[in-house]
């Protein structure tokens, strides 16, 4: 048990290696907002199955999107933030909920199986398996679909109710970014 981990790692950094190099081609615009996040249905790693972002609780969704294994770390510094506002925005009809969305190209089940029990293996809290949807897909055109120029960095989304983007900003967590986040929702959830 004890190497699977690193050869976990292993293999799902050569898997992402790969798309890297012609991700960084695509053209995009940081700035904008205003599109669907793109729908898929995929099980947490609690082993629920939920159609994103339709089916996740929240008035208001941040998707915390990650393209490579060493991302997890950026992840990570957004944490504390997420949970502080799910506190603080907890009212029927003014829900925040915050969701780690690891990205990985279309894979067959075994793989697909492989991986994700190697990532629940990682985390033991129920919320964090709850939050954490793995999704497999053709990650060039969901890439496009956002606006994302390559997969250099995290970007976070935060959805309306109806999967609309309606804030967005890339990168480990930063007190200004948090800041911009706690108004834009202040503003949203003031009437």
């Amino acid at each position: 048990m004890i190497m699977i981990r690193p050869i976990l790692c292993l293999i799902l950094s050569l898997l992402t290696a790969q798309l890297s190099i012609a991700a960084d081609r695509a053209p995009a615009s940081i700035d904008k907002i205003g599109m669907q996040f793109p729908a898929h249905t995929f099980s947490n790693l609690a082993k629920q199955k939920k159609k994103i972002p339709q089916q996740l609780d929240g008035d208001y969704k941040l998707m915390i999107v990650a393209f490579q294994r060493n991302h997890q770390q950026l992840v990570d510094t957004w944490f504390a933030a997420g949970d502080s506002l799910e506190r603080s925005y907890n009212k029927p009809g003014k829900q925040f909920k915050y969701y780690e969305i690891p990205t990985i190209y279309k894979m067959g089940f075994l793989g697909r199986s492989f991986l994700n029990m190697g990532m629940r293996s990682g985390v033991k809290a129920q919320s964090a398996r709850e939050r954490t949807f793995t999704i497999y897909i053709d990650k060039v055109p969901f890439r496009k679909s956002l606006q994302i120029p390559n997969e250099n960095d995290i970007h976070l989304f935060l959805l309306n109710k109806s999967g609309k983007v309606i804030w967005r900003c890339q990168g480990k967590h930063t007190d200004k970014n948090e800041k911009s986040l706690s108004q834009f929702l202040k503003n949203q959830t003031a009437n």
